[in-house]
């Protein structure tokens, strides 16, 4: 089976550099898979793309050793299996609040005797090969989000689900569930103690963690802090900063900001 990045970069000590992708194109995504990022996540939740362009997106980033991710719309077995089918190798569950919902998430994504996953490997076993029900247990990846007061307030149970690989904190939803402004500030207290916390229970139970960097100065700060897999950017806002930025500096050239 074609091996898992991701697994070998958290052995070696190291942080993984991933992006997220909300823009339904293949051709965006290829773009993205040619820039040597560690691994993608198709953000399936609020993200643009359905199942097909999904699809097409997966087919664009094969050709690199980029890994591919999702972060599905909700704790949902058909939704996850088919996905798994596809080719994800790792699967991102939003809105995990308490052990059961993680258990459940946990067992859409294992064969049995591990959990309840359907056979039907139907790209699986092309892109990553034919001893993929073999080898799969072991190399698909899941990601719990800890994004809400309830999840936070379960964490070592969540945490402690066998067959869960990591927590990934969902920081704007986990902000507004605490009663605290949208705008992710890293100095405020609430929010640091919650982000040490999340690491620390999780080394605990030997799990990875992941966040989006945000703002983008604080990737040290949370490399420190303890999390292993920082999401560096968003394809929209991408292209939203880079039309905004060339378009201000072609302005400001033709003094069309002049007073």
């Amino acid at each position: 089976m074609r091996e898992n990045n991701l697994k070998k970069i958290w052995q070696a000590d190291r942080v993984v550099c991933n992006a997220w992708l909300t823009i339904p194109s293949a051709w965006t995504v290829e773009l993205m898979a040619h820039a040597g990022f560690d691994s993608l996540t198709i953000d399936m939740q609020h993200g643009l793309m359905d199942y097909q362009t999904a699809l097409t997106m997966l087919q664009a980033m094969s050709s690199t050793s980029v890994v591919p991710l999702v972060r599905v719309p909700g704790n949902d077995p058909a939704s996850i299996m088919r996905l798994l089918d596809a080719g994800m190798y790792g699967i991102v569950c939003p809105m995990i609040n308490n052990r059961q919902e993680a258990e459940a998430f946990v067992r859409a994504c294992r064969y049995p005797p591990l959990g309840d996953r359907s056979y039907g490997p139907i790209r699986a076993n092309v892109y990553a090969g034919n001893n993929y029900f073999s080898a799969a247990n072991q190399t698909i990846l899941t990601f719990a989000m800890i994004e809400t007061s309830q999840g936070l307030e379960n964490l070592e149970e969540i945490a402690s689900t066998p067959g869960l690989d990591g927590l990934y904190v969902g920081t704007v939803d986990l902000s507004i569930s605490l009663g605290l402004p949208v705008k992710i500030d890293l100095s405020f207290a609430p929010v640091q103690e919650a982000l040490k916390r999340i690491v620390k229970i999780a080394k605990k139970h030997g799990l990875v963690t992941g966040i989006h960097v945000n703002p983008p100065n604080s990737t040290l700060l949370l490399k420190e802090w303890g999390f292993q897999m920082l999401t560096l950017t968003n394809d929209t806002p991408l292209l939203r900063s880079a039309a905004n930025s060339i378009l201000e500096q072609t302005k400001q050239k033709l003094g069309y900001f002049q007073s």
